[in-house]
């Protein structure tokens, strides 16, 4: 396929705003090793022939983006059934996946997958809430992760980070442990996000289509209740509806019988209502 060298170097950019640590893209960067991207590169195209390497090269840097997420937070679920075969390919290869895990955050981002479909609208707003801010929202973004902000616009998550101080912020919503680089991404996002939010941005439009950076265009949208013009290309529409889709269960799904203490527990709920 010829792909190594342009993939590999493709790949290498996540396209993260200024609160992602530089530290912790790099660790991530660096720890993902050039011949186990290809096997795994490979293997997810023979799977998938008729996707270019470019697609290819989307779900990588979607995948990517989620294993930041999982080191700066607790709980983070995955939304898109792509990007999770393509993080199952890289769990086949246990050693070298540890490996990366290791030289990553330091422990291992363990994946606990559902046997039955799942639904989780808090969880998805969740994952809506980090992702926004931390990286661009470009048209790969909402083609891989559909539209944010579909069942609900995150007030608690709101209320907590603009009320709570940063220790109380980090025991509920930081993943422990983690890297000191990821404990510095959880502070910027922290920061970022209490001087950020006070704001409306009159201008976020203009950011936006400038930059690809949604985080302005959120904080507008949170105080309007314009649901269906203004934001549609970024937000979906805030619904109630409850619908059954397939997919697993997602990082820092804490259950019993997990020791939370040990590993990063992560894993995917990755179904239709969420991700489309």
């Amino acid at each position: 396929m010829n792909s190594a060298n342009k993939y590999h170097g493709e790949t290498l950019d996540l396209h993260a705003t200024e609160i992602v640590s530089e530290a912790l893209i790099e660790k991530l960067n660096t720890a993902l090793d050039f011949n186990y991207m290809e096997r795994v590169n490979t293997e997810f195209r023979l799977k998938h022939p008729r996707d270019s390497q470019l697609k290819v090269n989307q779900a990588w840097r979607e995948l990517k983006r989620y294993l930041i997420m999982a080191a700066v937070f607790g709980k983070v679920e995955m939304f898109n059934s792509v990007i999770d075969e393509l993080w199952h390919i890289m769990l086949n290869y246990r050693q070298e996946y540890d490996e990366f895990c290791q030289a990553f955050i330091g422990r291992t981002i363990q994946h606990h997958p559902h046997s039955e479909p799942v639904f989780k609208p808090d969880e998805r707003t969740l994952f809506d809430f980090y992702y926004v801010q931390l990286f661009t929202v470009d048209s790969h973004s909402i083609q891989k992760s559909g539209k944010f902000f579909k069942h609900d616009k995150g007030q608690t998550l709101l209320r907590d980070f603009e009320t709570l101080e940063l220790e109380q912020l980090k025991e509920k919503y930081m993943q422990k442990p983690t890297s000191i680089q990821a404990e510095r991404t959880f502070e910027s996002f922290t920061s970022q996000f209490k001087e950020n939010c006070p704001m409306t941005e009159l201008n976020w439009r203009k950011t936006y289509d400038q930059t690809d950076y949604a985080a302005p265009a959120y904080f507008t949208y949170t105080s309007t209740d314009d649901f269906d013009r203004k934001f549609k290309d970024i937000f979906g529409n805030v619904s109630n509806t409850v619908s059954s889709g397939s997919g697993h269960a997602g990082h820092g799904e804490h259950s019993s019988s997990h020791d939370s203490s040990s590993d990063s527990s992560s894993s995917c709920s990755s179904c239709s209502s969420c991700s489309s």
